[in-house]
């Protein structure tokens, strides 16, 4: 048993109402769209907890990451098991800048902790 066990659904319990209802979509398979390319195909909807904020002037110049991208953290127990964010996924999150409106945004980056309690995510 490690330290970091049942990590995950104490931050579930404890930040929980902080964070807003949104879901995560996880891309299907993958079919032929006829032109040399592929559509991805069946997708699935995974409601989870979400906070969106924006960077930091610091880390943008820091990190290079541009002015229209968003960071949306996710609380990882609030997903299924086995489900975790990676890119190509799409996140829809309550956007503060748009009166709490739901906003897709898609998944560039994923950064984590070793409990996956909280996922970092850069949306564009």
């Amino acid at each position: 048993m490690s330290i970091i066990d049942g990590l995950a659904a104490e931050a579930l319990a404890d930040f929980g109402e902080d964070f807003e209802s949104g879901s995560l979509t996880v891309p299907g398979g993958r079919d032929s769209d006829g032109q040399g390319g592929w559509v991805n195909t069946n997708p699935v909807n995974h409601p989870c907890k979400v906070l969106l904020t924006d960077y930091s002037d610091y880390r943008r110049i820091t990190l290079g990451i541009p002015a229209t991208d968003r960071q949306v953290l996710v609380l990882g127990a609030s997903l299924p098991a086995g489900v975790i964010p990676a890119k190509g996924h799409k996140i829809t999150a309550p956007d503060p800048a748009k009166g709490l409106a739901p906003t897709t945004f898609d998944v560039i980056a994923k950064t984590g902790d070793p409990a996956s309690a909280l996922y970092k995510l850069q949306a564009r």
